[in-house]
């Protein structure tokens, strides 16, 4: 088993990425340390503002990439300080594990964590149980719903927060009882009215000439119908014929499906 090392860069690049900051105050630089920890706490906190408000383009690129830049330059300052400090200075190993504890302590529990922001929001996986999606996916693909292409899930808020809508004819999964959850394509977003002819997509009284993913092919018919503003209409297929259309509110939006690996 390798033995940790409380003066290897390595290790301390690790404190730095578990905690902004921590890696500068494991050397006693603690105005610095806090100073890095607040910055990009600050970052954060603006991440999640953009979430629930209208951001322009420009104003993201400036929330996220100042800080982004920020903190890559203290990684090349926190090289510069272990290498000054690490021949006059012999750090204990107990205080590397204290400080290595409380960096996964933070990274596992804190809400404006990244570890804890993606298993929060970290894609539901699951095995296909049937050829319906071929000839994109076959049965025994592993494949993933992945959140955060609709939703985000913040610490601020009870409900998760509806960022992007769906795309027509995109494949999605859904929630369609307490443990059921089942697979469908995208044919009605909110508001619309729809009926399938033939196959072709009628939305709002004009055809919608797109194509489904990976060479499914559409057919079969379905009445018109409607999704309120707050859902979309979703097609269950079987082998590119339609089943059902079921109204999925948004809120039981799993997320959009795509191969794993």
């Amino acid at each position: 088993m390798p033995r940790l090392n409380p003066r290897s860069l390595l290790f301390n690049t690790l404190l730095n990425l578990l905690v902004p900051g921590l890696g500068h105050l494991f050397w006693r630089e603690a105005m610095f340390g806090i100073f890095i920890f607040l910055v990009m706490l600050l970052a954060s906190v603006l991440f999640i503002v953009s979430l629930l408000i209208q951001v322009p383009l420009e104003a993201k690129l400036a929330m996220y990439g100042l800080p982004f830049l920020f903190y890559a330059f203290t990684f090349f300052d926190l090289a510069r300080t272990v290498k000054a400090k690490r021949k006059n200075t012999a750090p204990r190993t107990r205080s590397a594990i204290i400080f290595l504890v409380a960096g996964l302590g933070y990274q596992t529990l804190s809400p404006v964590a990244p570890l804890n922001f993606a298993l929060r929001n970290r894609p539901e996986v699951f095995v296909l149980d049937s050829n319906s999606l071929n000839p994109l996916y076959s049965k025994g693909d592993i494949l993933k719903a992945s959140r955060l292409s609709y939703l985000v899930d913040v610490f601020v808020v009870k409900k998760p927060i509806l960022h992007a809508l769906p795309r027509r004819y995109e494949i999605v999964r859904f929630s369609a009882g307490s443990d059921r959850h089942m697979n469908g394509i995208v044919v009605g977003l909110p508001g619309e009215e729809i009926e399938i002819v033939g196959g072709v997509v009628v939305a709002n009284g004009l055809p919608d000439i797109g194509d489904a993913p990976g060479g499914i092919v559409l057919s079969g018919d379905w009445p018109l119908t409607s999704a309120d503003s707050y859902s979309i209409s979703v097609a269950t297929v079987n082998l590119g014929r339609i089943d059902r259309v079921h109204e999925v509110p948004l809120r039981k939006l799993v997320g959009k499906v795509s191969k794993l690996f």
